[in-house]
């Protein structure tokens, strides 16, 4: 475990709203810096925030460990670097036990979420809960953008639905977790490369717990040629011959059993 300088393992950081951010990294060095300044420019301040070098060769680790603050009583900060590249799933299975707040998010390393996205969806968790304890996920729609960050149209995911998580893919990365669930179902299937959000909600609605949809656009989802879903280079060519309009993501995420 590489922690960055400043590291204060000392204090407490499982208080009630402490989210925990988890952002694996492979290679994205040309898109890394615009993640994590959307993670420090977030309302919510009670913030974990571990990145998971996945064997980059580029220059991923330079930027991450120039941006990363020391960590504070608020906000701890780790960088943890695996060698060789094993995949998504292996990159959070190595953080799993640094995972302590209460709720965490996944964020992939060439996205970004708004400035309250936390705030938001923490907001709508704990409402949520106070009547439904089964509620573990919350996520949203999104804005698509290129790789310059101009935005293409509107991602749209749907009502959670049990039925419908088991043939279709249709709830994005950084939906909030309660921890507690997330945890139950690691460690994951490092076998799957492709559909690895599907095989994580997968694992979590058959334990029982469930998903609440915000239909706003909350975080920006970037288009490029290597998404490793294809998303975005089928939604690059689609909008290069003229095809406009929202994107039901479902119809572009495969899942675990495609």
């Amino acid at each position: 475990m590489s922690n960055h300088p400043g590291t204060d393992h000392s204090t407490d950081h499982t208080d009630a709203q402490r989210v925990c951010v988890v952002i694996p990294n492979h290679n994205y060095g040309r898109y890394i810096a615009a993640t994590l300044d959307s993670v420090l420019q977030q309302t919510h301040a009670a913030l974990d925030i571990i990145v998971v070098d996945d064997g980059s060769s580029d220059n991923s680790v330079a930027i991450i460990e120039s941006m990363l603050p020391a960590s504070t009583a608020q906000r701890r900060t780790v960088l943890h670097r695996q060698t060789p590249n094993q995949g998504k799933l292996s990159a959070l299975n190595a953080v799993m036990h640094e995972i302590t707040a209460p709720y965490m998010l996944t964020l992939d390393a060439d996205d970004r979420l708004v400035p309250d996205y936390i705030e938001r969806t923490l907001q709508v968790m704990l409402q949520a809960r106070a009547s439904d304890p089964s509620i573990a996920i919350v996520y949203s729609d999104c804005m698509l953008i290129d790789e310059h960050d101009a935005t293409i149209d509107r991602g749209r995911s749907t009502a959670f639905d049990a039925e419908k998580l088991k043939t279709m893919s249709y709830i994005p990365e950084p939906a909030l977790c309660l921890s507690e669930a997330y945890l139950q179902v690691m460690p994951f299937d490092t076998s799957i490369k492709v559909g690895t959000k599907h095989h994580k909600w997968l694992r979590m609605v058959d334990q029982g717990w469930r998903g609440l949809h915000i239909p706003e656009p909350l975080f920006h989802y970037r288009m490029h040629g290597d998404n490793l879903s294809g998303i975005g280079a089928r939604v690059m060519s689609e909008s290069e011959s003229g095809k406009r309009g929202e994107r039901i993501l479902s119809g572009y995420w495969v899942t675990t059993h495609s």
